[in-house]
């Protein structure tokens, strides 16, 4: 009998515990961004290629994001065997703005009684590209990239690792059944582990 509600009491409270998750089996914020930056530059690239460019005059905006962008782009196109200039001299000219860069984090899509809450993570990047070839605009489009998974809220923090203000979300509102189901399930799981607790020290 005693052994029977030991059991029992290891399967309620073992049920009531999140699966365990490694964050680092999941991309951080930047990393996602990066790869986002990857695809523009397989993009970006494709196109000098179809028009024989090896060489570009490369500009950006000044902002921290901007920079940023730049820096990742400028890597990209260089270990694609683009040659960047600082100057005018070359016949083709390329602008990359970015209109949109967000991370986001849902309300709590998952509660658990021990450990935190599962969340779903929103990271969408866009960036508007203008390729000018001898005057003329050979490319201007703008590209919307989407990354969206389920993390928990304990990940949070080595996700957003790194000093890039951009890459860290922001929480949407929590709905007030979450509030108010998430302390009563406490309570009573704790109520259920007292129990067993008294049961099996009386047997």
């Amino acid at each position: 009998m005693k052994s029977a509600l030991a059991i029992s009491g290891f399967v309620i409270v073992s049920s009531l515990l999140p699966c365990a998750s490694r964050s680092s089996d999941r991309p951080t914020n930047y990393e996602v961004v990066s790869s986002h930056i990857d695809s523009l530059v397989n993009v970006v690239t494709g196109i000098l290629r179809k028009d024989s460019i090896t060489s570009l005059d490369y500009r950006s905006a000044r902002r921290e994001i901007d920079e940023f962008v730049h820096q990742r782009v400028s890597e990209g196109l260089l270990g694609k065997g683009i040659k960047l200039l600082s100057d005018s001299a070359s016949t083709a000219s390329m602008r990359v703005t970015v209109p949109l860069m967000e991370v986001s984090y849902s309300a709590p899509v998952s509660s658990h009684v021990f450990g935190s809450s599962d969340v779903i993570r929103s990271i969408h990047s866009e960036y508007s590209v203008e390729i000018v070839l001898k005057d003329q605009v050979a490319f201007s489009k703008s590209l919307r990239y989407s990354y969206v998974d389920t993390i928990s809220e304990s990940e949070i923090t080595e996700l957003e690792s790194g000093s890039y203000s951009f890459l860290r979300g922001k929480f949407e509102n929590s709905g007030i059944l979450d509030d108010i189901l998430q302390p009563i399930l406490f309570v009573a799981a704790a109520g259920v582990i007292v129990y067993l607790f008294f049961t099996l020290r009386g047997s």
